[in-house]
């Protein structure tokens, strides 16, 4: 996921980070806190489960968040 600021120095900068979902989701997946990048942490079975929604928050350095689901 990507996120931008208008804001300068600090302010500008972003993290990213999950929101509240299951624990069983936050075992599967990680995002990387300063690219974004959301990663497997281990293999999904389809059988299992059919999809998942991800909760994301995308946080400035003066605190304001925008959230997205990726799914």
């Amino acid at each position: 996921v990507s996120a931008s600021d208008a804001d300068a120095g600090t302010n500008a900068r972003i993290t990213y980070s999950f929101g509240k979902m299951p624990a069983k989701v936050l075992q599967k997946f990680v995002v990387d806190a300063e690219s974004g990048t959301i990663r497997l942490q281990e293999a999904l079975d389809f059988e299992d489960t059919r999809g998942y929604t991800l909760l994301v928050e995308a946080r400035d350095g003066g605190g304001l968040v925008a959230h997205c689901k990726v799914e």
